[in-house]
């Protein structure tokens, strides 16, 4: 990995020795050190040592066999994802506050939109990367399940599908707009314009202003609303209401104000539906019985679209990647691994004819798959010291080198199915070879 390579150098020419314990890494190096740093995070141990233990019930004879402890920590020591000399002056227009993962980002970014095409329904929200060290945008939200970390503005499908994000960057962000949600949205839907897109967010984001710039633009939008926001009916902020299921509608030319009487008063602006055709849905009743109540159409497809950023972190929460770092871009970087693992499972998922390796495959097996792949056979438990004219140095491997590789699964009728996992490669390996 050539960042890495770099880094290591510049820290030698800084301390004015070499580190007498460093060699110069591979590219199957690499790529078995992050199979093994993506099982850290499928098999949790309190600490690094303990994969390493001589403890038969805590020591794990995988990691053993790839690489030595002191190398797996050296690797962690040094690991970059860009050259630090690379990044501008403080201060001036070319400092990139997200410099160190810059090249991943982008990279990210750009395949997650190649290898899906939007549909029709998205929504925006904010996900949060725990995180108690510093950091400049750090945020806290004590009503929130994660109360202190990073933010990440998303936009997913109905399913969980990453199709883009921002990391919020606090002040230092370039976005433009009046509020901070309208720059968040009009950020990421820029990839949407006149393409009949359906986009779904809360009432953080959501203003009157705001859906009719969006659908200037070609873009349809749907979401809840404070009633204190500029522009909204005044009839509709206290409706009274006779029981629940009623609802309340305003209309001014495609834009449609909503106040539906659910177990408390729902607020919704949209210019994705239809005022009339109320439908049913089901809710429980004081007793616990299951009673019916009529729901307008931009109701119903607010809370049919809106929860795809909700169910992308749920997927990152049941299969998180690596362990803690005091270095803040290391959590940024476990993100968008953790992002490209479920994307890559959804993918997978979705793509017609596929042939499940076992009757009840989950993303935590993928995790495991996509790491035995990584890791093959490799071992330097018996490496030369020099390893030869394959190494990647400062100077070493082409930043257009890729990698192809296909993981065999075997069911419990040991029949082989095949699948490829190119995908993976593209979206987490690539940057790192």
């Amino acid at each position: 990995m050539k960042p890495t390579g770099t880094y290591a150098a510049q820290e030698f020419e800084k301390r004015g020795h070499r580190d007498a314990d460093w060699i110069d890494t591979s590219p199957q190096e690499i790529k078995a050190y992050f199979g093994l740093h993506i099982l850290m995070g499928t098999n949790q141990l309190p600490s690094v040592d303990m994969y390493w233990s001589q403890n038969k019930f805590l020591g794990n004879q995988g990691f053993k066999d790839t690489m030595s402890r002191s190398r797996f920590r050296r690797l962690t020591e040094y690991l970059h994802l860009n050259d630090n000399t690379t990044q501008g002056p403080v201060g001036s227009p070319e400092y990139d506050w997200l410099h160190k993962i810059r090249p991943l980002i982008e990279m990210t970014r750009r395949n997650f939109q190649r290898y899906m095409m939007p549909g029709q329904c998205q929504s925006i929200d904010e996900g949060m990367i725990r995180y108690k060290g510093h950091y400049f945008a750090k945020q806290y939200t004590p009503c929130k399940p994660i109360k202190r970390g990073m933010k990440v503005w998303m936009r997913c499908e109905p399913n969980g599908y990453t199709n883009d994000y921002k990391i919020y960057l606090g002040k230092h962000d370039e976005m433009q707009g009046q509020s901070l949600g309208e720059r968040v949205v009009k950020h990421l839907s820029k990839p949407l314009k006149w393409k009949g897109h359906h986009l779904f967010f809360d009432r953080y984001f959501t203003s009157i202003p705001l859906l009719q710039n969006l659908e200037v633009n070609g873009i349809y939008a749907c979401g809840t609303i404070n009633t204190n926001r500029k522009g909204f009916p005044h009839e509709l902020k206290n409706p009274t209401f006779s029981g629940r299921g009623d609802t309340e509608q305003l209309q001014h030319d495609n834009l449609v104000a909503t106040a539906w009487k659910d177990a408390k008063p729902v607020h919704i602006v949209s210019t994705t539906s239809d005022p009339l055709g109320d439908g049913p849905t089901h809710r429980r009743g004081p007793g616990g019985e299951v009673i019916l109540i009529q729901r307008p159409p931009a109701v119903a497809a607010y809370q049919e679209n809106y929860y795809g950023v909700d169910r992308a972190m749920q997927y990152r929460s049941k299969c998180p990647i690596g362990r803690q770092s005091r270095k803040y871009w290391k959590y940024f970087m476990n993100f968008i691994l953790e992002v490209a693992l479920v994307n890559t499972f959804l993918l997978w998922k979705m793509t017609p004819g596929v042939v499940k390796p076992r009757k009840h495959y989950s993303l935590g097996d993928l995790h495991v798959d996509v790491a035995m792949s990584l890791i093959e056979d490799f071992s330097n438990r018996k490496q030369p010291r020099h390893l030869g004219k394959h190494l990647i140095t400062a100077a070493g491997l082409s930043e257009h080198h890729s990698m192809k590789f296909t993981c065999k699964l075997r069911n419990d009728n040991t029949n082989t199915c095949k699948f490829s996992l190119e995908i993976i490669a593209i979206y987490s390996v690539h940057i790192f070879l």
